[in-house]
């Protein structure tokens, strides 16, 4: 009786010894499960940082770069109106230097009718300002073709009142002339389609 007591006693030892060494096994394998969790944690926080950091620097670059375009963009729309601004100015200019042009072939015109009795002289110089004066007018009209300017105002074409200033109205002799430039004053301007300046007119009167 004592022995089976005793036997008892010994596999009920046993049995805790097993119990416990089990489940000291299962509480180390939760501990390295435990501690591989926390080390893939770790790691993953830490690739998340760093695809943050530079996530942060990707967007500072990008904003510098934004900021320096539109610092780019403000100084070119500047310059594009600073030139737009010359532009019209020096298309002014022309208008200007058109207009002189204008008076001085009327002046030499109203010379040449003056001295149609005169001597040989005068009608002499009369003739060699008018060559110097249409060799002039052909170089400015190339010249001015090759910047997009156009010259408006034509004897003999309708009265277009978007290209026409009409400065005088006069009776037509005939039926046809009504509504048609009799006479230009000064010519006009038109620049990429553009009317800078009207042709100053005289035209025949419609009935």
């Amino acid at each position: 009786m004592f022995f089976e007591k005793k036997r008892t006693q010994q596999i009920k030892e046993s049995v805790q010894e097993v119990l416990e060494e089990t489940l000291h096994k299962q509480e180390q394998i939760q501990l390295e499960q435990q501690m591989g969790q926390h080390h893939q944690v770790c790691e993953s926080i830490e690739k998340n940082q760093k695809m943050i950091r530079k996530l942060s620097d990707t967007i500072e670059d990008f904003l510098d770069t934004l900021q320096e375009d539109n610092d780019e963009t403000k100084q070119f729309q500047q310059s594009l109106k600073e030139s737009a601004e010359r532009e019209q100015r020096l298309v002014g200019l022309i208008a200007l230097y058109q207009e002189q042009m204008d008076l001085l072939e009327q002046w030499i015109n109203t010379q040449a009718d003056g001295n149609a009795d005169s001597n040989e002289h005068s009608k002499e110089a009369i003739q060699a300002w008018r060559q110097q004066y249409n060799m002039l007018k052909g170089q400015v009209s190339a010249e001015s073709r090759l910047c997009a300017i156009e010259n408006i105002g034509v004897e003999g074409e309708s009265v277009d009142y978007r290209l026409h200033e009409v400065l005088q109205a006069i009776e037509a002799e005939e039926k046809e002339q009504e509504g048609i430039v009799a006479k230009v004053h000064s010519s006009g301007m038109l620049y990429k389609g553009k009317v800078i300046k009207k042709a100053r007119v005289t035209a025949y009167k419609k009935g």
